[in-house]
């Protein structure tokens, strides 16, 4: 087991259903990595007095955000037992900023949240929440969609999903995948989506995969690979409901597009219509990491 996965969990949580199966989530990695758990909730209140003179601010605003405070502090005190280390927050500010502010301030190396499965206008451009964050954060975010989910709710890891595409970020998702694997004692499996069906093609990717994953991966976990051919996005949600896949850990590497960050079209898919949860390690643009750092 490695102590120092997922030390400090971020979960984001409107206090109602919706958001009760991330926290379980949270939880779960809790209880078997002691990890600390903070629990944001944030909203606009502020902007509420926006067109009321001073005095109705000072007047409503503190107590909606006592109120609020309140309200947080009672939903963990529900959910959360007594002895995890957690922590609750009230941010007065736009859900999606709080989130990444928050997750920067304490450091998280992990975000669990809700998503929707919605479909229409492509909302990795015009960004709900979730699907902000996940455009704008480095830090690996898994979503939970509980529409999708069995109705008890049932959390666990017992076998992990990894598809691969021999990148360097698939690289990162492979070790993440492996060190969860390994520290819930869960299968981990390995896939690779051929986009035609030649034997050939069967047989070189099979010898990447020996090239490719590291002999540690194989030592440390149950391993298992498979190569399939399809469309990606279409194959690994087949795949995850073949094996019963209780987590999926993809690689993303955000993209620009025009004035917006982008999440590919294959994670995209994935993280919203999975009926599990879902890991997305992200690498940001080159660009956006030279200009951190200058």
């Amino acid at each position: 087991m490695n102590p120092n996965l997922f030390e400090r969990i971020l979960v984001p949580t409107d206090m109602s259903a919706f958001s009760d199966l991330a926290l379980r989530y949270a939880l779960h990695f809790n209880e078997r990595l002691g990890s600390k758990i903070t629990l944001l909730h944030a909203e606009e209140i502020s902007w509420l007095a926006a067109d009321h003179p001073i005095g109705y601010y000072f007047e409503n605003v503190p107590e909606a955000k006592a109120a609020l405070t309140k309200q947080l502090h009672e939903y963990a005190a529900s959910r959360v037992p007594a002895a995890v280390r957690a922590t609750t927050l009230f941010e007065d500010e736009a859900p999606e900023l709080a989130i990444l502010r928050i997750a920067r301030d304490i450091n998280a190396d992990l975000i669990v949240m809700g998503t929707h499965g919605r479909r229409g206008i492509r909302r990795a451009i015009l960004g709900s929440v979730t699907e902000y964050v996940l455009r704008e954060t480095d830090i690996p975010v898994i979503t939970v969609n509980p529409a999708l989910f069995a109705p008890d709710g049932t959390v666990g890891i017992r076998t992990v999903l990894c598809p691969v595409n021999f990148t360097a970020i698939a690289r990162e998702a492979l070790a993440q995948a492996s060190a969860i694997a390994e520290s819930f004692a869960a299968q981990l499996v390995v896939m690779h989506v051929c986009e035609g069906s030649e034997p050939r093609l069967f047989a070189d990717v099979q010898n990447q995969f020996g090239i490719w994953v590291d002999p540690q991966v194989r030592a440390n976990t149950r391993y298992k690979e498979i190569v399939v051919h399809g469309h990606a996005a279409e194959q690994v949600l087949a795949v995850a409901d073949q094996i019963d896949a209780d987590l999926v850990v993809i690689g993303a590497q955000h993209k620009r597009f025009a004035d917006a960050t982008v999440i590919g079209s294959t994670t995209e898919k994935i993280s919203r219509f999975a009926k599990r949860a879902v890991m997305t390690v992200i690498r940001k643009p080159v660009a956006s990491q030279a200009t951190a750092a200058a």
